[in-house]
């Protein structure tokens, strides 16, 4: 009776050898024909693009109470391309009554791209960059507001048009 159980033992165990070595045989015959990607992330190139000219002609504010209020812009033009928010350009001072103020539409007249060496009038795809962030004005108070524009999905390098998406940053 024990021959039996030793000799069933040494089946199972040639058998349990047998698949694995089978398992083993296919996949190193599958790994054979596999290949290697190397996946890589990297930020596109700025195409050339040496400057990002904005003319701004007028700021309207909105507020709950008295609805959208126009305030003129000297028609300044700002090169706004490496501008960040520790070295922004000032746009301009507006004295406002206190509130909250809803939105804000900063209009735009004209965007010039130095491109490859060559200035190119781009197309703008609205009249002004809308801006839906809610910010509070105290009375005797100040405000430090920087409108930072994307210029990576603003600028339609291939069409040649300007679609202002635009961040808040209020201090």
């Amino acid at each position: 009776m024990k021959g039996k159980y030793i000799a069933a033992i040494v089946a199972v165990i040639i058998i349990a050898a047998g698949l694995t070595g089978l398992v083993y045989y296919q996949a190193s015959q599958a790994a054979a024909n596999d290949g290697h990607v190397a996946m890589k992330v990297a930020d596109a190139p700025n195409l050339g693009v040496s400057g990002v000219f904005i003319t701004f002609s007028k700021v309207s504010l909105h507020s709950n109470v008295s609805g959208w209020t126009n305030y003129s812009v000297k028609s300044t033009t700002i090169d706004i391309l490496g501008l960040t928010t520790t070295n922004a350009s000032l746009l301009t001072n507006i004295t406002l009554k206190a509130g909250t103020y809803t939105m804000i539409r900063l209009y735009i007249t004209n965007v010039s791209v130095d491109l490859l060496g060559v200035s190119i009038n781009f197309t703008l795809n609205a009249p002004f960059a809308f801006i839906n962030h809610p910010f509070k004005v105290a009375a005797h108070g100040d405000v430090n507001m920087v409108i930072d524009f994307n210029l990576t999905q603003d600028l339609n390098i291939n069409s040649k048009v300007f679609t202002p998406n635009v961040g808040v940053v209020v201090n």
